[in-house]
């Protein structure tokens, strides 16, 4: 058995009503899947394909994803 996409909607929204959040879309739906998934460990490029995004920065402004200086991707190179 499968739900309809109507289905599943109708139970996000009655959820998010629940809890007190009058304006909830789509959108807030796939932004949290990219947040979890980023801070899971999950990479942007994988993130990006997940949720269908052409362009990357479109998936780092999803995660409101900031660069981490404090442990840059070099510093892991052995040399």
């Amino acid at each position: 058995m499968s739900l309809s996409d109507w289905a599943v909607w109708s139970v996000v929204e009655h959820s998010a009503k629940q809890i007190g959040t009058e304006h909830f879309g789509a959108h807030d739906l796939c932004r949290t899947c990219a947040k979890l998934c980023r801070k899971a460990g999950g990479e942007l490029e994988q993130i990006r394909l997940l949720l269908g995004h052409s362009s990357i920065q479109t998936t780092e402004r999803y995660i409101g994803s900031e660069p981490e200086i404090a442990v840059a991707v070099n510093d892991s190179i052995a040399l």
